[in-house]
């Protein structure tokens, strides 16, 4: 479990900075990392990156940096995974835009990151908007984190319309209402009388009362939880009004997709004594869609069934590939911006250095710009550790940047076209063994009009 605090530094984050990075707290600084900036050298590079933004009128604000503090439960996790985590997380939230240092201090019984970054970003100069809704989304991506290692979860996430009893319930991972409003829906849908109802959640484990007012109680739950509570859509009316527009229509969720609504629940024609009528329905559109399958199967040339097996597993692997190599573009990418924001402040620091043949007194000149000389060493260094040797050009790296953002958008719209034909090869695939089990589709098969089929065409 994580807690998080954040705050604003107005003053100096020079002070901030070398206190999470106190040797005492941190290992000896083995607990130390940086993204974008070098740790001793973080507070110049803080104060270049705001000068560019200021240049580009993005001076919005008196905020210098702000400083996170993300605690964990004493014995929770050790130092190397609370750093790991940290790490994790400063990444989401500020998505390679911002320079910061993360530090993990050990000098108290519970372990804590804290990681000071940058107000203003060195990609688009922008700044950070902290705010409740802000505050709101570190809590959401601390929870998603800290639920992935195994972690509970703790902070708000700023969703409305739930009591102190039902959020704690959430954090327990119970959630009664949410569960309950989720069966509820189910068997309305399947149901047309209000009878079907109750039965349908007995079902699906419920325990019904039917006193003044509805309630159903989950396997696992204390207490009874009334229908009226859950709000006006659920209330007892609305639910037999629902019912009733079940009758005449079938009812069946929105979101699912027009194949998936092909099939629909037997029950509730049988249930209405429309036997013949859903028979006769049944069959034109089973036809229907047997002929979509064979359609596609044919016209790619998928009518052994292991040829088929290997296009979709040739197709997940075209999405893997495709997730592989977004995730290899999009470090690449953020490695070349701050190698960009790298070489623009080195070459002002240079361009300092290099006006000092012409100063007149160069003692005092190299005192007075002693932080562009500092400066220019620990950028140089941090250009070596990036494998730049020689700086290149402004337009160079822009162009570089480009073509990988370029790069990045096609792998990402070719990985939606794999997408799309994923899904429709799952329909395919159900229908696939329908196919060779039953004859006598198979027979009005093979004399129907081939026709385009529009679901199973990729663009």
């Amino acid at each position: 479990m994580a807690y998080i605090k954040i705050f604003p530094i107005k003053v100096t984050d020079k002070k901030a900075l070398d206190y999470i990075t106190n040797p005492d707290k941190t290992d000896e600084k083995l607990l130390v990392s940086s993204f974008g900036c070098s740790p001793e050298t973080a507070d110049l590079e803080f104060s270049m990156t705001r000068e560019m933004a200021k240049k580009n009128g993005m001076d919005k604000g008196d905020n210098l940096a702000f400083h996170l503090i993300q605690s964990f439960k004493p014995g929770e996790v050790d130092a190397e995974t609370a750093h790991r985590l940290g790490q994790q997380f400063a990444a989401e939230v500020l998505k390679g835009k911002y320079e910061y240092v993360i530090s993990t201090h050990v000098d108290k019984k519970h372990i804590h990151n804290h990681i000071i970054f940058n107000a203003a970003s060195f990609v688009d100069h922008h700044k950070y908007v902290s705010n409740k809704r802000s505050y709101h989304k570190l809590c959401r991506i601390s929870n998603r984190i800290c639920l992935e290692n195994g972690l509970a979860t703790s902070m708000p996430t700023g969703e409305k319309g739930k009591s102190y009893k039902e959020n704690m319930e959430y954090h327990r991972g119970t959630r009664w209402k949410a569960k309950l409003r989720v069966a509820v829906d189910k068997a309305i849908w399947t149901s047309i009388n209000y009878e079907e109802f109750l039965q349908k959640m007995q079902l699906a484990g419920y325990e019904v009362r039917q006193g003044k007012h509805l309630s159903f109680r989950a396997p696992e739950q204390k207490n009874f939880t009334y229908m009226k509570s859950l709000g006006s859509y659920y209330t007892e009316e609305n639910v037999r009004i629902r019912l009733a527009k079940n009758r005449s229509k079938v009812k069946t969720p929105k979101h699912l997709s027009r194949e998936a609504r092909l099939y629909i629940n037997i029950s509730t024609y049988v249930t209405t004594g429309n036997r013949e009528g859903f028979e006769h329905w049944a069959k034109l559109n089973n036809l229907k869609e047997a002929a979509r399958t064979f359609n596609y199967l044919s016209e790619n040339n998928l009518l052994n069934y292991e040829d088929f097996r290997q296009h979709v597993s040739d197709v997940d692997a075209s999405v893997k590939a495709a997730d592989q190599r977004i995730a290899h573009i999009t470090s690449e990418l953020s490695t070349q911006k701050v190698i960009q924001k790298h070489c623009d402040s080195y070459r002002l620091c240079r361009k300092v250095i290099e006006d000092c043949k012409s100063a007149k007194n160069p003692k005092e000149y190299r005192s007075k710009h002693l932080a562009e000389y500092q400066l220019h060493d620990s950028l140089k260094k941090e250009l070596q550790d990036l494998g730049v040797t020689k700086i290149p050009s402004s337009e160079k790296i822009q162009k570089r940047i480009e073509n990988l953002e370029s790069e990045q958008a096609a792998t990402v719209r070719e990985k939606q076209k794999l997408q799309k034909k994923q899904k429709t090869l799952d329909i395919i695939q159900q229908n696939f063994s329908v196919l060779l089990d039953a004859p006598e589709i198979n027979s009005d098969l093979l004399s129907a009009k081939r026709e385009p089929v529009s679901v199973t065409r990729d663009k």
